[in-house]
């Protein structure tokens, strides 16, 4: 299935999974760690499979979708859905989790799905639930890679599991480290991870839909949500009967004309696209070829798009300025360690981060040709001049 809840239920058992091998390799040193926090191995077991199933009872319906409709926080900043999930952990699931599992499980879960250091006894189960190669990044990959029809996302994500290890950190408590005969499987993760990117994630027919159903939602959510626990009023389904109810008339004008684009499968069309790694150089040409655009035809509704981005890895690379994740690789043979950038050269040739500038005009396909030559000729110019 392709739905948040199967995804959470293989987010859990990926962890599960990555737990049993964790105990099987280094027993001993986990229950020394995990001691100093008074919890035994079985309930952190148990804290992890928990914290895998809640992760994203948070989202929204459509996922990211609304986020940036969301109250702000008390200090104005952004609000996301691990604000909206650890909420609702908060507020409706306490009771039951202490319940079912052991007092401090609450405080436990809240400080893994936070983006705020973790106390480093907890640090090897954060790194399962939201690290470099985590089990939702695992789950997500395959599983959407399968339900869109492409291959994109597969890699042998068993193997890597079975090559995870753990090694005592300087900083205290214990870091999440891999064999060296699973860094192959590692490299193919996170190279799914960009070609997923390149290819489904920010295509350009789904990105236009995902800008027409923001801004609906937007209009939407204005109406609905006075606090974080009122995500659970909607799903998919409900927002989605609303979107084929606005569709068919309404009242709201800003409703009714992202519902029909949405229903009616009428779309923008892309007239223009910088490259998969957009600089600063590119916004700024992006920017003035939309404004040329703009002025030269008035009666065309134009999109830019400056948002299709995402980070693929934050692994460290030798050369590169901005100093990434390094982590312990052991090698099985020597029983020595090394460091991934010693021993993987792949993650220099792999960008880390992904983002494409698109202009979309809502055009017709005959005229799209000729707008798209005067577009390129526009660019050519903004370039001698920028």
């Amino acid at each position: 299935m392709h739905t948040r809840f199967e995804h959470s239920l293989g987010v859990m058992e990926l962890a599960t999974r990555a737990s049993d091998v964790l105990q099987e390799k280094s027993r001993e040193l986990l229950e020394n760690n995990l001691k100093k926090i008074g919890i035994t191995v079985a309930q952190a077991k148990s804290l992890l499979r928990a914290t895998a199933l809640l992760h994203d009872v948070g989202h929204l319906p459509f996922s990211h979708g609304g986020e940036d409709i969301l109250p702000n926080k008390l200090n104005g900043e952004p609000t996301k859905h691990e604000n909206v999930s650890i909420a609702i952990i908060t507020h409706e699931l306490s009771n039951l989790l202490k319940q079912e599992f052991y007092p401090d499980i609450v405080e436990h879960v809240v400080l893994l799905l936070a983006p705020s250091k973790v106390p480093p006894e907890l640090l090897i189960l954060k790194r399962l639930i939201s690290g470099q190669f985590d089990a939702d990044r695992m789950d997500y990959l395959s599983r959407d890679s399968l339900h869109c029809g492409v291959g994109y996302g597969n890699f042998d994500y068993p193997r890597l599991l079975e090559t995870l290890r753990v090694e005592e950190s300087r900083d205290g408590g214990l870091e999440l480290c891999l064999e060296r005969g699973g860094i192959h499987t590692l490299e193919a993760m996170v190279l799914a991870r960009y070609w997923m990117f390149t290819q489904v994630y920010y295509h350009k027919i789904r990105r236009i839909y995902d800008i027409y159903l923001s801004r609906y939602l937007r209009a939407w959510y204005q109406d609905q949500y006075a606090d974080l626990l009122c995500v659970l009023d909607y799903d998919d389904v409900t927002v989605m009967n609303e979107i084929i109810q606005d569709a068919r008339g309404s009242d709201k004008v800003e409703r009714q004309k992202y519902a029909r684009r949405i229903v009616e499968r009428n779309h923008h069309r892309v007239v223009y696209e910088s490259s998969d790694q957009a600089d600063a150089k590119e916004k700024r040409i992006a920017i003035e070829v939309e404004k040329k655009l703009r002025e030269q035809h008035p009666e065309i509704d134009f999109i830019l798009d400056l948002k299709a981005e995402g980070k693929v890895h934050k692994f460290f690379v030798r050369g590169d300025e901005e100093y990434g994740d390094e982590f312990p690789i052991y090698n099985t043979v020597s029983g020595q360690y090394s460091r991934l950038s010693e021993e993987s050269s792949i993650f220099e040739n792999i960008p880390k981060t992904f983002h494409v500038i698109r202009i979309y005009a809502d055009i017709s396909k005959d005229h799209l040709k000729e707008l798209r030559k005067e577009t390129v000729e526009i660019e050519r110019k903004e370039r001698q001049v920028i």
